[in-house]
């Protein structure tokens, strides 16, 4: 723009500054744009292929070695072992660390160097040995007791694990020089006394120094060979006790102790609990539970980005960041990746969205109410943080429950679905809320890249979620129902994790027909006993794969032997490197009934605990009774369909918990928000209907996301992790429901109860 003043042209420079302030913000922010993609980026890489520093650095998460596969993902053996002993307190604590001790040394002595051993409760050990070819013969040696002999240099006997009392380690001047060591002290009983010191004697005689030592073998593997010194020749060593010193630190000499009182111990070992996977099986489940995450993460970046645009797009360069971050902690903590934790990192993903989807539904509201791009981005976050931070909570209480609670894989699932509910909620709240104010900062700021129409138009919804009470009650009641009728009629089908017993999995190289199926219960019948007797058509997607029951009973290594040579001879065609095979103990399945229970009430409890806490107690009832209409439904399911009901429905159904409570949350703080705004304008039930309609584009679209991610898991899964699957993604659907039409409306029935009896009173 110019003007003429006195025959000269004069230019306004007035908008000059501001235009070059907008451009140098615009720039700025292009620039901190470009910084956050090169840091993602800086992640990705490392997350994938690493880095080094000096000597220093850490692999890539696809590196091999660097995530430790679990048993159902590598192949291989998981067995479980029980002592059979009265000790209790200390002495039983001390008794299975020797026994502990025993299975490593076994472990080691058989070559197998990557096979682990740990404690379980106060009585058992677990042994996780991968890509075992005998499982069963692995489970019988190490099973056997400890067998711990003193011998000489020609391997005689000398004495036995029954002749020692005890060996113990100590940090002391045992020679009064005065420095201090590490030592293991031995203490002989009555039977092992003379023998030791006859040993001793003719040791400490002896002019070759390979005979002047005493050897102490575990079973046949050398653990210690002190030598005797010559000053004990006249009398060997006397008095019961005895010294080995030498070159010990605190762990050496505890282990060696530990070693010997396992032999002397000698607890006999039941095998309670055995599960054996095929290793082509585990390399299958790793691969198709890959596929299903990378289908179901893009199914839901290309959701948010055509329904929410430009904050689609920034939450899912967000999920980049997040899922890199993840990698990297997997690694960094040498993470123990099982088939159940791929498939709560890929729910973890589905669930990441929610956050997001929470914190835009907002932003649209803020801007069809008048507000700018950017004072909407600031104060849909600012609405949307409190019904965040509440569901991700509740989530992490059904998280911590499983962790607590569970074992083995269950404790894998809660801790990928854990952690990546704390990761997501970071990567909301701070990452994509950056990357919002940035892209503001680069002018975009129409309101159509922000997901809402030029005229703000919205379609009027006009049904009435809490007014149709009667068609809510009616389906609740015909589901009571028929779930009620499923359970006396069909009743449900226990896997061995709860029925105890032992079942095999195996592809026997020809279609399994009902013919095949007989075929298979008179040779068990025949070869093993008539209480042994169940097979059917187990595969969901093979026909030629069947799986083998014995009821209850456990079968023993001979018969597990005897039936593997009874299906060689009958079908030469079935494939025995590919093999799942359980075997479990009643007693660890009444434990894991007993922990399921507890599981649930627990984390119902904490729920309801925090719910009233934050809102109401009749908020946090009507929660808690949607959350067991929801858990009604999945096992519904179970009964109607027979679906195996094993250790992965403790998972199933805390995971509903969590993702239902959520839903309902979200009603509820929009309820909160929404009586404070209308005050006595509008009636409570009006307030809840208004509430629900505000949050039910939320509740579709994050359960449209979790579908997605849990829907790839079911097409794209194993049977294993289909029968998982499943009964989430019908959870999913039914929390949906119970969020829209019964959470709400059971807080508006109890508000009306409670107003009519307090009038009542008065």
């Amino acid at each position: 723009m110019s003007f003429m003043y006195n025959g000269n042209i004069v230019k306004n420079t007035s908008n000059t500054g501001g235009i070059r302030k907008m451009n140098y913000q615009r720039a700025v922010s292009v620039s901190r744009f470009i910084l956050i993609l090169l840091c993602i980026g800086l992640l990705v890489s490392v997350a994938v292929f690493g880095f080094s520093i000096g000597e220093k650095g850490m692999e890539g998460v696809f590196e091999e070695g660097t995530i430790t596969l679990g048993l159902d993902l590598a192949g291989g053996s998981s067995i479980t072992y029980q002592a059979n002993t009265e000790d209790t307190g200390e002495t039983l604590n001390t008794g299975m660390n020797s026994v502990l001790s025993v299975m490593r040394q076994r472990l080691d002595s058989q070559g197998l160097t990557e096979a682990n051993a740990f404690r379980v409760g106060d009585d058992m050990v677990t042994v996780e040995i991968p890509s075992v070819s005998d499982p069963a013969k692995a489970a019988e040696t190490l099973m056997a007791t400890a067998v711990l002999t003193f011998r000489d240099y020609d391997k005689n006997i000398l004495l036995e694990g029954n002749d020692v009392k005890s060996a113990k380690d100590f940090y002391t001047d045992s020679d009064g020089d005065g420095d201090a060591e590490y030592i293991v002290e031995l203490t002989f009983n009555e039977s092992g006394v003379n023998k030791f010191t006859d040993a001793t004697k003719a040791a400490a005689q002896a002019t070759d120094d390979n005979y002047k030592k005493i050897y102490i073998y575990m079973d046949e593997a050398l653990i210690s060979a002190p030598s005797v010194e010559s000053r004990y020749a006249e009398t060997g060593i006397t008095g019961g006790t005895c010294i080995i010193s030498g070159s010990f630190d605190a762990e050496s000499a505890a282990a060696l102790a530990g070693q010997i009182n396992a032999g002397a111990l000698k607890y006999t070992l039941s095998n309670v609990d055995q599960r054996t996977i095929g290793a082509t099986l585990g390399e299958k489940s790793l691969t198709t539970s890959l596929k299903a995450g990378a289908f179901g993460i893009i199914l839901v970046m290309l959701f948010l980005i055509i329904y929410y645009r430009v904050p689609g797009l920034m939450a899912s360069v967000s999920l980049i960041a997040y899922m890199a971050v993840f990698a990297i902690i997997l690694v960094v903590v040498k993470a123990n990746l099982t088939l159940p934790g791929i498939a709560g990192i890929i729910l973890s993903i589905g669930m990441a969205v929610d956050a997001n989807v929470v914190i835009f539904e907002r932003v649209k509201e803020e801007i069809k109410l008048g507000k700018s791009a950017k004072a909407a981005v600031e104060a849909g976050h600012h609405h949307a943080l409190s019904a965040v931070i509440d569901s991700n909570v509740t989530t992490l209480i059904a998280a911590g429950v499983l962790y607590f609670l569970g074992a083995g894989t269950i404790k894998g699932f809660a801790i990928t679905l854990g952690l990546g509910v704390i990761i997501s909620m970071f990567s909301a709240i701070f990452l994509t809320h950056w990357l919002l104010r940035i892209c503001l900062g680069m002018g975009i700021s129409d309101i159509r890249f922000y997901g809402v129409n030029k005229d703000k138009t919205e379609k009027t919804r006009k049904f009435h979620f809490i007014n149709n009470k009667k068609i809510t009650y009616i389906i609740v009641g015909v589901v009571l129902i028929t779930g009620l009728l499923s359970f006396v009629i069909r009743g449900f089908n226990l896997d061995i994790d709860f029925s105890g017993g032992s079942q095999l999995d195996i592809n026997l190289g020809v279609e399994v027909t009902p013919d095949v199926c007989d075929q298979i219960n008179s040779m068990i019948e025949n070869n093993i006993g008539a209480n042994y007797v169940s097979s059917t058509k187990a595969s969901l997607t093979d026909n030629n794969v069947a799986v083998i029951r014995t009821g209850t009973a456990v079968l023993s290594i001979d018969q597990q032997q005897t039936l593997n040579e009874s299906l060689k001879g009958a079908f030469p065609d079935a494939n025995f490197e590919d093999v799942e095979y359980q075997s479990i103990s009643p007693i660890i399945g009444d434990s894991l009934k007993r922990t399921a229970v507890l599981a649930v009430i627990l984390a119902v409890v904490l729920m309801l605990a925090y719910i009233w806490y934050r809102f109401q107690l009749l908020s946090g009832l009507s929660a808690i009774i949607c959350l067991m209409h929801d858990l009604f439904v999945m096992l519904i399911l179970y009964s109607l369909f027979q679906i195996p009901v094993n250790s992965n429905i403790i998972a199933a159904l805390l995971t509903i918990l969590g993702y239902s409570i959520n839903a309902s949350i979200v009603v509820f703080d929009r309820v909160r928000e929404n009586k404070t705004k209308f005050g006595a304008e509008k009636s409570f039930g009006d307030t809840v209907d208004i509430s629900i309609k505000q949050t039910l584009a939320r509740s579709a679209n994050t359960s449209l996301t979790t579908l997605l991610t849990i829907g790839m898991v079911y097409i794209f899964g194993v049977d294993s992790i289909k029968n998982f699957a499943l009964p989430i993604i019908v959870g999913l659907c039914a929390g949906l429901f119970s969020s829209l039409f019964l959470a709400g409306l059971l807080w508006v029935e109890g508000e009306r109860i409670f107003k009519n009896r307090k009038k009542a009173t008065k």
